[in-house]
């Protein structure tokens, strides 16, 4: 992989903002350096960087192709591995300094509200799931409510960095993905 250069990750960021989904750091690092690969290719073929990506497509290209790596998995994740991967999640969001609650949503881990934070739902919380067949998803801790994919590795170093982006999210630092006119 190779090491991106200053702006692919700002551009890569600019695209990742306009979907509703949160979008962890390694992955946009992943995108960034995937369009730095196709940015020396179109050099090879004797074109501009600029030149070559004046439209934004291989921007585009990048951070769509390594979003979609993460919204679900080649093959179906065992019991086993989501029990693992709940218990990293757990663990991520104590060591975040956030509060891990019930919650009704099926293969679910609630997260409490943060005093003067934004809420969501009648209590006001979070949830993020893991399913066999699916990446990480952000909802509101309610039984009928919007979800949005969270695009992080399902590891346990990604389990880290959703539970950064959900701390992100309730404390208003990071953009809301149920706001409407996002």
């Amino acid at each position: 992989m190779t090491t991106p250069t200053a702006d692919s990750p700002t551009r890569v960021r600019r695209i990742y903002d306009r979907n509703a989904g949160l979008y962890a750091p390694s992955v946009v690092a992943e995108a960034a350096s995937l369009l730095d690969a196709y940015l020396a290719t179109a050099e090879q073929h004797g074109l501009d960087r600029k030149a070559a990506d004046e439209d934004g497509w291989l921007a585009l290209s990048a951070s769509e192709t390594v979003s979609r790596k993460y919204s679900r998995p080649e093959t179906e994740r065992t019991s086993a591995e989501l029990s693992t991967l709940v218990r990293e999640l757990n663990a991520a969001l104590t060591a975040e300094g956030l509060e891990v609650v019930p919650t009704q949503i099926r293969m679910g881990t609630g997260v409490a509200p943060l005093p003067g934070g934004p809420t969501w739902g009648m209590n006001g919380g979070l949830a993020i799931s893991l399913y066999s067949d699916s990446g990480w998803q952000l909802m509101a801790n309610v039984a009928r409510t919007t979800v949005h994919t969270i695009y992080a590795p399902a590891t346990a170093a990604g389990a880290r960095e959703v539970a950064q982006l959900v701390h992100a999210v309730l404390r208003g630092d990071a953009t809301d993905p149920f706001r409407r006119n996002r």
